[in-house]
């Protein structure tokens, strides 16, 4: 988005205008980390921009409690919210403000962009990965002789390679699943400080929440996470974090592998966790206010590209109010 200098006479709902349009654009999946620069530039033009962004937020925030655009590592913007902004802002304050806005968002600085609510792709995610896919994007790779890797939705890897063959990827969050066939050496897939390899195996790897859930589809591979390792075959499931690693898990791998065939599977399912899960494929947010539904089971079989249809199936089963709102975002009540 371009940067836009106040001119005379401007109605008063013009700004407003540009700043729900901002609003969209870090909501839709699709903001990078230069559209985070040039929010901050903006907001920096006058008192009215950062006032008008401000609105912009407070009625998303109405809206949505839990979702505040400005994000405890984002000063920059945390500072649109919480600071009074004389109405000139003198040229040495606003160069100081930039700065620190670039600061923050430099390769080499202490902060990084991290959206609240997982709305835009963090500027981490940006510099860090060497294959993104945004909302509702699944992607195949074929990454060095005998391996293939499929990207699901909102996720990022990075390459790890030696003796001019890559050798493994770090998985900075979302899921991929991995096909090696018949390799002299281990592929290996790191995440949140844990490595899962196999030299003839299909296994997907989840890294959502801090949280990483590894499934051995076909052969076998060694999971290594929290000082521990153990070895999975065929329709086994282990979760681990950075802690500690659970009990290996019998899995339904019909279910669990439903996405590669652009499906989405849930059996009794919490309806929290199934619109969790929607919102990873979905553009815009479906936000479940109806707080005595969210434990309540689901059953059912989504098409990712009709998702659509499911949140009307969801409003229909459980008898919800459903409120639609620019940006696709759908409430539920």
């Amino acid at each position: 988005m371009r940067d836009e200098m106040p001119g005379a006479g401007r109605r008063p709902d013009a700004l407003e205008l540009r700043a729900h349009a901002w609003l969209r654009l870090l909501k839709s999946g699709n903001a990078r980390a230069a559209d985070a620069q040039a929010l901050v530039r903006w907001c920096a033009l006058s008192e009215q921009h950062a006032q008008a962004f401000r609105n912009a937020q407070r009625k998303w925030h109405d809206l949505l409690p839990a979702a505040t655009l400005a994000g405890m590592h984002d000063a920059q913007l945390a500072q649109l919210r919480t600071s009074a902004h004389s109405k000139k802002i003198a040229p040495m304050s606003r160069r100081a403000f930039l700065g620190g806005a670039v600061a923050a968002v430099a390769v080499g600085g202490v902060a990084l962009l991290r959206p609240p609510l997982d709305l835009w792709p963090s500027a981490a995610d940006a510099w860090q990965s060497d294959y993104r896919t945004a909302t509702g994007e699944q992607r195949g790779l074929t990454l060095a002789d005998g391996v293939q890797v499929e990207m699901n939705t909102r996720s990022s890897i990075a390459l790890r390679a030696a003796g001019g063959d890559t050798v493994g990827i770090d998985v900075m969050g979302g899921e991929v699943a991995v096909d090696v066939t018949r390799r002299a050496r281990d592929f290996t897939v790191a995440a949140a400080g844990g490595r899962t390899a196999g030299r003839d195996a299909r296994f997907e790897v989840r890294y959502l929440d801090e949280e990483v859930c590894v499934t051995c589809v076909a052969g076998s591979v060694n999971v290594e996470a929290a000082g521990r390792s153990i070895m999975l075959v065929a329709a086994q499931q282990v979760v681990y974090d950075k802690n500690a690693i659970g009990a290996v898990q019998q899995v339904s791998l019909a279910d669990v592998s439903a996405w590669r065939d652009g499906v989405l599977s849930f059996q009794q399912t919490a309806l929290s966790r199934v619109v969790a899960e929607i919102n990873r494929y979905r553009p815009g947010r479906v936000v479940l206010l109806a707080k005595k539904m969210r434990d309540r089971p689901v059953d059912g079989r989504f098409n990712i590209r009709h998702l659509d249809k499911a949140v009307a199936q969801i409003q229909r089963l459980f008898s919800l109010d459903a409120t639609s709102l620019p940006g696709g975002v759908v409430i539920l009540k």
